[in-house]
């Protein structure tokens, strides 16, 4: 088989699969991997495809910049905000009500909550509902609001009144940046509105930030270290911080 008959069959087999696999490739036309590369090259110089991770599929139509903000799927993370995520997933359990904020870091601990069933869930992150919604037992809420494509959320005044008379048992909240001037601050005053009503409607609050967090000032001012009950974080928090928290009612948790 020539490489253009084989480049066509190819093409075939990703409309007919949309993922497949370059190793599937491989085994399914009996070349090497660095032909198979070649071929998915070649089918990419058209546009015709696009190759994601070991894996190639259809290229899409839209415009690329609108293509990667609504096919963004993982946020920029760590092995620090990761270890969080674990250790605050490890605070949950099954039936608790939850709110679930935006970011990186409560991404994580979605992903270690697959596991669990018949949660109330309250989210403004599209990832989130998505994620946890795939467990049949759980109640997903998603707020309303302006779409972040940063975040893959939504925030604003709309997402705030969702939360009006809302009640649940646990809030884990994502930060900007933490200082002992401005306390939690955002990078947007947009955010403010949404976080302010999650805090009124939950029982414990848990800010979820990792040490990298820690002196950091965004451009938005939120304060409310008074209202957190506590601190997920790792190990490379700073002891001035550690005791600014402490003196200020924050019981911490290491992850």
């Amino acid at each position: 088989m020539d490489q253009r008959t084989r480049t066509e069959k190819i093409f075939e087999k990703v409309q007919a699969d949309k993922l497949v696999k370059l190793s599937e490739l491989s085994s399914e036309f009996g070349v090497s991997m660095p032909t198979i590369r070649k071929d998915i090259d070649e089918l990419q110089r058209l546009g015709r495809v696009e190759r994601v991770h070991g894996n190639v599929r259809l290229k899409s139509a839209q415009p690329q910049a609108a293509q990667r903000s609504y096919e963004a799927k993982i946020l920029p993370t760590s092995e620090q905000k990761a270890l969080i995520g674990r250790k605050a997933a490890s605070l949950i359990q099954n039936g608790d009500s939850v709110i679930l904020d935006c970011g990186a870091t409560t991404t994580e601990l979605a992903w270690n909550l697959t596991e669990r069933k018949n949660l109330r869930i309250v989210t403004n992150a599209l990832n989130i509902a998505i994620l946890l919604g795939a467990e049949p037992t759980n109640q997903v809420m998603l707020t309303g609001g302006i779409f972040k494509p940063e975040t893959i959320a939504v925030s604003g005044e709309k997402a705030s009144t969702f939360f009006e008379g809302m009640f649940v048992d646990k809030l884990f909240l994502a930060a900007g940046g933490v200082s002992m001037q401005s306390g939690i601050s955002y990078p947007d005053f947009i955010d403010l509105h949404v976080k302010r009503a999650m805090i009124d409607a939950a029982r414990t609050v848990y800010l979820l930030a990792d040490s990298t967090k820690f002196g950091k000032r965004e451009f938005a001012a939120f304060g409310a270290m008074d209202r957190i009950d506590y601190l997920v974080t790792d190990e490379g928090l700073g002891s001035e911080f550690a005791k600014w928290l402490t003196d200020s009612g924050t019981e911490i948790i290491y992850a």
